[in-house]
């Protein structure tokens, strides 16, 4: 069997047991009686998101969103419920929400345009910059436009 280990006073993104147990919290998945992934299922996905906490803790929610994707909702004559849909439907809303803050975090997806205004001045600036080969109003119409128009 797989181990499980927390440790709280072990949380940060410098090693791999504190990257391991930044996942733990994040998913929550910190009580040793209710094992949601094994410490090598971290790993593992901590391996395929580049050791990203945030990124490995959404894809750790999907895992076990898929776990309990296989289970089918149980009732016993009305007394006992055992609601499987609802744990999916949990962690999936974790997942997205997880993935959400990770970019908050990495600074990835609020940009608008994707270009400032300073990186396009100082482009402009650079001396032995090839030259565009198209260039605003080069085919302005009548050929007496004499550029007066303020477009620039």
């Amino acid at each position: 069997m797989s181990d499980f280990t927390y440790d709280i006073d072990d949380l940060g993104t410098t090693t791999a047991t504190g990257r391991k147990n930044v996942v733990r919290f994040l998913v929550g998945d910190t009580d040793e009686n209710d094992v949601q992934v094994y410490d090598d299922e971290i790993y593992f996905a901590l391996s395929q998101n580049s050791d990203n906490t945030y990124y490995t803790a959404a894809y750790v929610c999907r895992a076990v969103a898929s776990k309990y994707g296989r289970k089918v909702d149980v009732a016993i004559s009305g007394v006992l419920d055992a609601k499987y849909s609802s744990l999916r439907d949990h962690y999936m809303s974790l997942a997205d929400s997880i993935e959400v803050e990770a970019k908050k975090q990495s600074g990835l997806g609020f940009s608008a345009g994707g270009i400032s205004q300073a990186s396009v001045t100082a482009a402009r600036q650079l001396t032995d910059r090839v030259e565009p080969a198209f260039k605003r109003d080069q085919f302005w119409n009548p050929p007496s436009y004499d550029g007066s128009t303020g477009y620039e």
